[in-house]
């Protein structure tokens, strides 16, 4: 019988056919009788009710993550309220009622041409309309404050349809009991719970004007501004600059309020003016799962997420004038992008600093240095950011005593290329174009 044996399991189906001949009818025997009693039954009854105890099951993980959902807008929206109106009245809650379920519609795609003009055009659109919003309803008139707040109401809609996105997943689940569908909604719930609590933090930052993550772009380009910048587009300033002999043009957002600006108008306008060698963009960048937060690197092209607009002006001045496009990036996860700026982050700021100088000193010539990213807490010049440490102390103690996950369940919307994963990708994409990051 051993010389027959090809593999370990037709020789334990041989063993146990054996001893139940040995057993003569006796105790495995009757095991083995009634296991395949068990079997015939038990399988058709997982046909019929396996499907029910699976959709049970994903009911009970939504109803769970809704709870949360709604505990993080609420909290969102409390803080936001308490600072812009405390003492609403009725018109202002219908006005906030519909604002905070405000709809973008996207420009066609249909023909290509002019679509990022499209796409500038609506995104003007809806940020004026946010702007006229809290401007209107907020008991300040300081500049700063109302760009903090501005930014706030964004985390505020981002939590919102959030909650009503998983809300919708789990009424069709329900009406419809849909394995596709139960399929993705599992992958949603922690990406979409984990990018609503991001949302919180990124609220209460704007809220306490403190930095957050993806602040460190302008934190970079504020250390290397010495002289009192202009600005010189919409919510961006220009310092001109002497930095080991040579001309170096820094540009960023004008801070301290949340703000992002056009960065595209001001490189256009100075590429011009000046004869550039190189640009260089300096953001936050998404690491990958395994890689330090913190992280400083270096490469080539635009290093700017968002919608593409600003990206794309970038692009097009660099192409017409020939002027190659350097990079550092700061690698963070996209909810660390989001809250308040971690030590590592911020520790991050004097190799990125030492990186630019480097990359810079590659170059004979004029450079110009773009600090991308949210600005919020970070003021404009090197003497007014050397104290943003001490804002940030109390949510370090808050890092420090946090039970945080190894593993950011948002990056897995890019590590599944194609199928449902890219749906899940564009989902987000749409109502992320109005996150504060």
């Amino acid at each position: 019988m051993r010389s027959g044996v090809k593999n370990v399991d037709t020789y334990l189906r041989y063993m146990v056919f054996g001893l139940m001949a040995s057993d003569g009818g006796g105790i495995l025997t009757q095991i083995y009788q009634i296991a395949m009693i068990l079997s015939f039954l038990i399988f058709p009854a997982l046909i019929i009710f396996g499907p029910r105890l699976m959709i049970w099951q994903v009911t009970k993980k939504l109803d769970s993550a809704l709870l949360d959902l709604e505990a993080f807008h609420n909290d969102t929206k409390a803080m936001f309220l308490d600072k812009l109106n405390p003492q609403a009245d009725e018109a202002f809650n219908e006005k906030f009622r519909s604002m905070k379920n405000f709809q973008m519609s996207a420009p066609t795609q249909l023909d290509p041409a002019g679509m990022v003009g499209r796409l500038e055009n609506v995104l003007d659109a809806s940020e004026g309309k946010f702007k006229r919003f809290v401007r209107t309803n907020a008991d300040t008139e300081d500049e700063e404050e109302l760009a903090n707040l501005n930014m706030a109401f964004k985390g505020v809609m981002g939590t919102q349809q959030i909650f009503k996105v998983m809300r919708h997943f789990k009424e069709l689940i329900t009406k419809t009991g849909n394995f596709q569908l139960i399929g993705i909604t599992q992958m949603m719930i922690p990406i979409y719970t984990e990018l609503a609590e991001a949302q919180k933090g990124a609220t209460r930052a704007f809220i306490d004007e403190a930095p957050i993550g993806d602040a460190i772009g302008p934190l970079v380009a504020a250390k290397l501004i010495e002289e009192e910048p202009e600005e010189v587009a919409e919510d961006i300033i220009h310092s001109e600059e002497e930095i080991d002999d040579q001309t170096v043009h820094v540009i960023k957002s004008k801070g301290p309020g949340a703000r992002l600006g056009k960065y595209g108008n001001a490189i256009d306008e100075l590429a011009d003016e000046t004869d550039l060698e190189a640009i260089i963009t300096v953001d936050a960048a998404s690491k990958f799962e395994g890689e330090e937060t913190g992280t400083v690197n270096e490469g080539v092209g635009v290093m700017m997420g968002g919608p593409g607009v600003e990206k794309s002006k970038i692009e097009e001045a660099a192409t017409d004038h020939d002027v190659p496009l350097e990079g550092v990036v700061i690698k963070q996860s996209a909810p660390e992008a989001s809250k308040p700026m971690k030590k590592e982050i911020y520790e991050a700021y004097k190799p990125a600093v030492e990186k630019v100088k480097e990359i810079a000193g590659e170059f004979d010539g004029e450079v110009a240095v773009i600090g991308v990213g949210n600005t919020c807490g970070v003021k404009n010049r090197k003497e007014e950011v050397s104290t943003i440490h001490n804002r940030l102390q109390k949510y370090w103690k808050e890092y420090e005593q946090e039970d945080e996950e190894d593993v950011s369940h948002m990056g897995l919307m890019s590590a599944m290329p194609g199928g449902e994963s890219s749906k899940l990708e564009d989902m987000a994409e749409t109502f992320m174009w109005n996150l504060p990051r």
